[in-house]
């Protein structure tokens, strides 16, 4: 039933994103907001650095970008032993206990001395290393030392003590070339920027980037169909239509029929439907079809109820059954009495088939009511007196639609798989998945049923590229108001009818049937 294994479509993965669109936005000014504040709130820091110049010990090897391995003979080397060698905890101690001259209120040496760890007790070995930070400059012998901390001061002191302490340190420990000191660190005259805008680009990305990723995720979990074409793509069932599925703000699903209302596109789309399926009938022995779905809230009862109105205004004898014997779903849809006997009731001998069916506004077109619930369904679908039920309603219509529950909830649809000439399987979109479809199909592949095709049924089920959208509306539009004249003009009505609820609703609420 499944032409290939489900594949990820990048198209439909970013049109998944860009209908979500809002929810990316929301989260990158989130992002962008909060970032930008927490840089707002940090504390200012200080920077202050100065160089020193590394001496190769071989006065002859001028390409500091040579490195021999068994001697550290290039400074550029040299430069990234030494950023290792500062931060041990044995440099960091000498540099604690490196002293500095005490200056006086403008800053000028009073001759005392006072150690690093004196003037800032607070500091440790630790907090010195994280603070300072060495590069080359411009891939040369000399070293930038920088260091940055919360107090101007500290910041300058730091570096100086560094840059006193770390040439003599790290040639006891290396014990090839030398540093000298060339610029001291001089003290900041203002705070490092925060970087406000720029955390805040960050933080929007991050938060656009996660949330697209979530809804990418959400998509390809949810395993929507969102569009005809991934049906044909993926299993071998033909589309017998695209059906655009009215917009309607009441929830009697009566307002979803075809009626003299109904544009233009929606009744050529059930033409196209009809056309097709009476066509893949053409070589069947009976003209029984079981109208289903894989899960519950498709739409087959609706697209059943119209595919009959369509069928019925061709000039067909069309029957519909409400064989959904839990679910009396065409009651909903033609509003007939709960305690009129149908399907249950015949196939349990209380009642002749001819005796329960209703008549509707349409005269080729007869409704068979779901009837009592009974206790036994699917036996009452298995039993021979469906299988007889059936070949006399094959033999008194032209054809005979079964509104049948999901297959995914029961086995109903199966149970007929052998009586019907075919099933047609409604897939609505955005509503319908791919995991439910396959499961449907698989056990229809299982028990021989025969799938005819799918019904495409979306709000959007039409619409293709930019161009065909716009030609077809406008041409549908055209044709309505060329239609609307004409029948204002002759005075007749939509070739649609009106709603087919009438006569089976005043059947219900007199209490009688009429005989077909």
């Amino acid at each position: 039933m499944s032409n290939t294994t489900y594949r990820i479509d990048l198209v439909k993965l970013i049109r998944f994103v860009l209908k979500y669109i809002w929810i990316v936005i929301i989260c990158a000014a989130i992002g962008f907001g909060v970032m930008y504040q927490r840089a707002a709130k940090r504390p200012d820091t200080y920077t202050s650095s100065g160089t020193m110049y590394v001496v190769n010990a071989n006065p002859n090897q001028v390409n500091y970008g040579y490195v021999n391995g068994s001697d550290l003979s290039s400074a550029v080397q040299l430069i990234e032993t030494y950023s290792v060698v500062v931060r041990s905890e044995r440099v960091m101690g000498a540099v604690l206990e490196c002293p500095l001259d005490v200056l006086d209120a403008e800053g000028n040496p009073t001759g005392e001395k006072i150690l690093l760890a004196q003037k800032y007790p607070e500091l440790t070995s630790a907090m010195v290393g994280a603070s300072i930070s060495m590069a080359s400059v411009n891939e040369t012998g000399m070293v930038r030392v920088m260091c940055t901390t919360y107090r101007p001061d500290m910041a300058m002191d730091i570096c100086n003590a560094v840059l006193a302490v770390a040439p003599g340190e790290i040639m006891n420990v290396v014990g090839a070339g030398k540093a000298q000191m060339v610029d001291s660190a001089v003290l900041p005259m203002a705070p490092n920027p925060r970087g406000e805008r720029r955390q805040g680009i960050m933080g929007a990305l991050v938060g656009a980037f996660g949330a697209a990723a979530i809804l990418l995720l959400i998509c390809l979990l949810r395993q929507r169909v969102t569009s005809a074409k991934e049906l044909s793509d993926q299993y071998t069932p033909p589309i017998l239509s695209s059906i655009k599925r009215s917009r309607h703000d009441e929830k009697d699903p009566g307002d979803f029929l075809l009626s003299k209302t109904s544009s233009m596109e929606m009744v050529e789309s059930y033409s196209k439907l009809r056309i097709n399926l009476l066509y893949s009938l053409v070589e069947k022995q009976n003209h029984v079809v079981e109208i289903t779905s894989a899960i519950s809230g498709e739409g087959k009862s609706t697209i059943a109820a119209n595919l009959g109105i369509s069928c019925a205004m061709s000039g067909k004898r069309v029957l519909i059954v409400d064989a959904d014997m839990r679910r009396a779903c065409q009651r909903d849809i033609f509003h007939y009495a709960e305690d009129l006997p149908g399907l249950s009731d015949v196939l349990i001998g209380n009642c002749e088939w001819k005796k329960a069916i209703l008549s509707t506004q349409y005269p080729m077109m007869n409704l068979l009511p779901a009837g009592q619930l009974p206790a036994n369904p699917s036996e009452l679908l298995e039993s021979n007196a469906m299988k007889a039920l059936l070949e006399q309603l094959s033999g008194a219509y032209d054809l005979v639609l079964l509104d049948v529950p999901p297959i995914n909830i029961v086995s109903d649809p199966l149970t007929l798989s052998q009586q019907v000439a075919g099933s047609v399987f409604v897939v609505r979109q955005g509503y319908s998945n791919h995991r439910e479809i396959r499961k449907a199909l698989i056990s229809a592949e299982m028990t021989g049923m025969v799938v005819l095709g799918f019904v495409f049924y979306g709000e959007s089920a039409n619409e293709g590229s930019l161009y065909s959208r716009a030609h077809y509306k406008s041409y549908y539009n055209q044709y309505e108001s060329r239609d609307r004249k004409q029948r204002t003009a002759s005075g007749t009505s939509h070739p649609t009818g009106d709603r087919a609820d009438k006569p089976a609703a005043e059947a219900g609420k007199s209490g009688k049937k009429s005989k077909n």
